[in-house]
């Protein structure tokens, strides 16, 4: 293992867009605007774009690219929208298979979009009857109920046309047939490096405050669901406490981020190739040189992913979990 040996091998950024989201959402404003929109202020837009997490900008900017290509295909003003191309812009999203939560979210994105934007008015296309009843008769007919993750467990799910061997979603049905902690574990190689890390999420070594009996406390300063940072409490057993205590004792980190990314080098070892060379080792078992290098940086969402992805595929190969065949 190699400590502060210098930066990891940088991955190649495919994905990353150029943009900012504030900027992705302002070039979306920009081009769905009416020709004729009258100045607005800098200072509210500016607020506006403030008061919003990064993950709800870009979730204005793909509704807002929604309603821009159905209005393109049926030859309808984006904005200020009418009631009555809401309603159809509805039934052309529940044809589509949408489910009610999204539907309301792509309202609710309209309804900021008008107020940002500063157009229809005080009594907004959102709000009129029929927008509310054609969405309520949605949720009626389609139910507004839908399947929430238990605690513990993970659904893996990616777009087809990413990843064609997940074009499939793993319902959570039982704890012996799905993709929980406790299947996958015997697949994530606690006796390695990354094995000690893979099923934690990035944080810091002061959120993580051991107990007199073993468990722990876990502070969270921010979720997705506390965007005003006032932080929670979660309980930690001691089987994951002594986990992370050897994730510390194998990275000898004493501060700072405690789960971070961990490059991994494998080599033929060289001293096995010069004395295979000099005496002719018809060995055919290949000796490898494992190195192990500690990053300073946390494990990004998309690094979390991709270990789970990875322990998930080998729950399947092992076994241990249901998987449909293909």
């Amino acid at each position: 293992m190699v400590r502060g040996a210098g930066l990891l091998p940088q991955r190649r950024a495919r994905d990353r867009h150029p943009l900012t989201p504030d900027q992705r959402l302002i070039a979306s404003l920009a081009r769905a605007a009416p020709p004729h929109l009258p100045p607005i202020s800098a200072l509210g837009l500016e607020t506006a774009l403030e008061a919003m997490a990064p993950a709800s900008k870009l979730a204005i900017v793909a509704d807002l690219d929604c309603l821009l290509a159905w209005c393109t295909a049926k030859y309808r003003r984006a904005l200020p929208a009418h009631p009555e191309d809401i309603v159809r812009y509805l039934r052309s999203l529940e044809a589509d298979g949408k489910k009610p939560a999204t539907l309301a979210r792509r309202i609710a994105s309209i309804a900021t979009i008008h107020r940002m934007l500063e157009i229809g008015g005080e009594v907004l296309p959102t709000s009129a009857p029929m927008v509310r009843n054609a969405l309520r008769a949605v949720r009626r007919r389609r139910g507004a109920a839908q399947r929430q993750a238990a605690s513990g467990s993970a659904v893996f799910w990616q777009q087809p046309w990413r990843n064609p061997r997940l074009r499939y979603r793993l319902c959570l049905r039982s704890a012996a047939t799905t993709f929980r902690a406790c299947a996958m574990l015997p697949c994530s190689q606690w006796d390695t490096m990354q094995g000690c890390v893979s099923a934690n999420s990035p944080l810091s070594k002061k959120d993580v405050r051991p107990q007199a009996d073993g468990t722990g406390l876990l502070h969270l300063p921010r979720s997705k669901t506390d965007q005003d940072g006032l932080g929670a409490w979660a309980w930690l057993s001691a089987d994951t406490m002594r986990r992370v205590a050897a994730w510390r004792a194998e990275s000898g980190i004493s501060e700072g981020v405690l789960f971070r990314r961990v490059g991994i080098d494998r080599r033929r070892q060289r001293a096995k190739e010069i004395a295979d060379a000099r005496w002719g080792d018809a060995s055919d078992d290949a000796v490898l040189l494992v190195t192990y290098t500690v990053g300073d940086r946390p494990l990004t969402r998309q690094g979390v992913t991709g270990i789970y992805r990875r322990i998930a595929f080998a729950a399947a190969a092992a076994g241990l979990v249901d998987a449909p065949p293909g």
